[in-house]
């Protein structure tokens, strides 16, 4: 088992040596990779060292934030190292977590709140554009489209070969297939 403490910043303004101080003292023994000011979209010691773990290392970083820009990201990062066996410790979250809580359960539930997060915004932003009529929809399949997908299907072709012939998505086809078939009854 090896132990690498990561420290990096994603911009000039963010100081690593307090970062790298603070790690070397609670973790005196352990590897440390240094990635000062690196550009905001390109980690490449830290990729680097994301493909060197293995099962049973542990990788120490200071903050969440150094994982990715988004805790989306963070959160894809920190399931890749669960899924291959190795345990990350987040130095400012441990103090706050108690022993039974998992770093990674932190940082899914933070993640699945940022997407729903996002979608709440998504639907107000459409809400608000919709009521400005500037927000429409997609336009519906014209009727001729899917009286001509049902003669297709009726000779004996594959639902997908309609769906690539007619050039629409296949999970369309079968969403107006379904809405035909509700008001033949």
């Amino acid at each position: 088992m090896t132990t690498y403490l990561y420290i990096g910043s994603s911009t000039e303004k963010q100081d690593v040596e307090q970062q790298a101080e603070r790690l070397a003292r609670v973790y005196p023994y352990d590897i440390m990779v240094r990635e000062p000011n690196a550009d905001p979209g390109a980690k490449p010691k830290l990729d680097r060292l994301l493909k060197r773990l293995r099962q049973g290392d542990r990788l120490i970083i200071k903050d969440v934030s150094r994982l990715g820009r988004s805790i989306i990201q963070a959160a894809r990062v920190a399931m890749d190292l669960k899924a291959r066996g190795v345990l990350l410790v987040v130095d400012n979250l441990e103090s706050l977590c108690n022993p039974t809580l998992s770093v990674f359960t932190l940082i899914e539930c933070a993640a699945q709140m940022d997407r729903d997060l996002l979608k709440d915004r998504q639907a107000i932003g459409i809400a608000k554009a919709r009521a400005a009529g500037k927000y429409k929809g997609r336009k519906a399949i014209p009727a001729k489209l899917v009286k001509k997908a049902q003669s297709l299907i009726a000779k004996g072709m594959k639902k997908k070969d309609v769906a690539s012939t007619l050039n629409i998505g296949e999970s369309t086809l079968y969403k107006y297939l379904a809405m035909a078939r509700q008001k033949e009854s």
